[in-house]
């Protein structure tokens, strides 16, 4: 029987070890390939955003300039005060160029840059073939948009053109338009490159070069009729050899299967090129790239194959030991097994203490299990189950990563904690708080809601963060009403008992907004929780409760028209109107909800 036992056992040992290998390495293979996916997007994800606040800087001011005048702000008229204003424009956006406004007379007033230096422009375009087409491409669109690349050669470079017909009473009376300089944008990615670690460049269309680090100090040959370098022939190789069929062999294809990413052979290298596309900037896509030695980018894969050699080391030796010592540790691992289900089913104070073995191993595992449940006993004290549970659900065995995410956050505070506690004892107050705690804990649970935090005498509450909750605010707004009649419940029956001399009054701020959801902390103590500025704003709403809604009742109860407008069933609310909330420039459209 020994003998059978620790062949057999050894058998379904190598056997079991051998098809979780099999399917590890499927699946360790589509994770990396989505990790590496991933982290591309992530890059040109990043230099995508950093180029279009780039150039959205420019058409702001434009978009600025033009609503003043619009709106008789300021006369563009070659003033004093008119001239400060382009002059301000252009020193706060470096990569302008310049600056102008062509009224209907075909008078330019503008401000360029000279090397550190703006300086004011007042001239009459004449026979300027941009200039004209400018101002008949403005007039004929009637809308701002980025049009075609300019050669000037006052400047000996090409320029981005950012246009807008300027409409005041319904009239076009003139056209501003901002020119953003070729070797500025070159310049910025020079910088990008060396914040990144990465080659960043830019093709215009996709057959011409329209920034990259080499033409930061300019690029030789280029003119009015090719104002851009050509992407064959541009002096990175990298560049060049983007397009162009690529069949060698390459570990990288097999793990980066994104539609926006290229292979290019070079020499002895191999290099990745991400890419992303931007199609508002002109009459010809914008494509943002940048690209990495493709040993750099997959260096994640070659942790895949030292697993697979692990695991087969791993393999060959647990077969091994489980033959030796399979048969001598069934029945305390039995017992073990056991008590771990119940451990599984955080069902800890119902678990019972596992019984000390012969073995000296095993008897340290009991006592060691049986010390684990002291502390899960006090820890089951201070975390909730349903968060833990979800969790195991979810990301067992997995690292959490934080995501972004809409979630409803809920705020309760007592109103007068302090006058309402000062006749309490110590001991008083504690219990007086367990108790409020308990109650509305009970009910925001019994609502699908999870206990995110107490802070001093107040709640935070989220939904919608652990798992997706469709109705999400719903389930908070029941809760609200749930804790209302537990709050007038407890006045009537409870509060007298606890020593309190006059009611409880509570304030509830709700709201659902995007946070980032995930572990929060530092590495000795971590907190699965939410933040964000909707964090703030459901705050902020809690504390709008002091002047605003139904300040005299019992439970005053005001929410965003976020949560009104996600609700799945209607509420009825009263509109409070639009408010500024305390360290918020925008006002927040605020509702009173009725709870009878």
């Amino acid at each position: 029987m020994s003998v059978a036992l620790a062949l057999g056992l050894g058998f379904f040992v190598l056997t079991s070890v051998a098809g979780v290998l099999g399917v590890g390495l499927v699946v360790g293979y589509r994770n990396t390939s989505e990790l590496l996916t991933q982290k591309a997007q992530l890059i040109i994800g990043a230099q995508r955003q950093q180029v279009e606040r780039y150039l959205t800087a420019a058409s702001d001011q434009i978009d600025f300039i033009a609503t003043r005048i619009s709106s008789d702000e300021v006369e563009p008229d070659g003033s004093e005060e008119f001239v400060s204003l382009l002059l301000g424009a252009v020193s706060a956006t470096p990569q302008i160029l310049r600056i102008q406004f062509i009224d209907g007379e075909q008078i330019l007033t503008g401000v360029e840059r000279v090397q550190d230096e703006t300086l004011p422009i007042f001239l009459k375009i004449g026979d300027d073939v941009d200039l004209l087409h400018l101002i008949s491409d403005a007039i004929e669109t009637g809308e701002s948009h980025w049009g075609r690349i300019l050669w000037r050669e006052e400047y000996a470079q090409a320029v981005l053109n950012y246009q807008k017909p300027v409409i005041r009473q319904g009239k076009i009376i003139g056209v501003l338009s901002a020119w953003v300089s070729i070797v500025k944008l070159s310049e910025f990615l020079a910088d990008q490159e060396v914040e990144f670690g990465a080659n960043v460049f830019m093709l215009y269309g996709k057959n011409s070069v329209l920034a990259h680090p080499l033409m930061a100090f300019g690029y030789a040959g280029l003119n009015r009729a090719a104002p851009l370098p050509e992407q064959n022939r541009f002096s990175d190789p990298i560049v060049a050899a983007m397009w162009l069929p690529n069949d060698r062999f390459s570990v990288a294809k097999y793990f980066l299967t994104g539609a926006n990413t290229r292979f290019v052979a070079y020499a002895d290298w191999e290099y990745v090129v991400f890419f992303d596309e931007l199609s508002s900037y002109g009459p010809h896509p914008l494509t943002v790239a940048t690209y990495f030695e493709a040993h750099d980018i997959i260096a994640e894969a070659a942790r895949l194959k030292w697993a697979i050699v692990f695991c087969l080391i791993m393999a060959v030796l647990s077969a091994g030991m489980a033959a030796l010592i399979g048969q001598k540790i069934a029945q305390p691992v039995r017992r073990l097994s056991d008590s771990a289900k119940r451990v599984h089913d955080l069902d800890i104070s119902n678990i019972a203490e596992i019984e000390g073995s012969f073995f000296r191993e095993l008897d340290e595992a009991a006592r060691s299990y049986n010390f684990m449940l002291d502390g899960l006993r006090w820890f089951e004290l201070y975390v909730p189950k349903r968060l833990v549970r979800q969790l195991m659900r979810h990301h067992t065995g997995k690292q959490i990563n934080s995501a972004h995410r809409d979630v409803v956050i809920m705020f309760t505070d007592i109103v007068e904690f302090t006058a309402l506690s000062e006749h309490l004892t110590a001991p008083q107050t504690a219990l007086f708080l367990n108790e409020h705690f308990a109650g509305l804990a009970e009910c925001i649970q019994r609502n699908g809601g999870t206990i995110d935090k107490f802070i001093g005498d107040s709640v935070m509450a989220i939904w919608g963060a652990l798992e997706h909750q469709d109705d999400a605010a719903d389930l908070a707004c029941h809760a609200a009403i749930e804790i209302a009649q537990w709050i007038e419940d407890y006045n009537q029956h409870r509060r007298l008992d606890a020593g309190l001399s006059y009611s409880v009054r509570l304030r509830i701020g709700i709201h659902i907004g995007r946070v980032v959801v995930g572990n929060i902390g530092s590495e000795g103590r971590l907190s699965y929780t939410v933040v964000g500025d909707a964090v703030n704003v459901a705050q902020r709403l809690e504390e709008a409760g002091r002047t605003l809604g139904n300040i005299e009742d019992e439970v005053n109860v005001l929410t965003s028209s976020s949560v009104r407008s996600a609700l799945v069933k209607p509420l009825e609310f009263e509109r409070i109107g639009a408010h500024k909330l305390r360290g918020r420039e925008e006002l927040v459209e605020i509702y009173s909800l009725k709870l009878q």
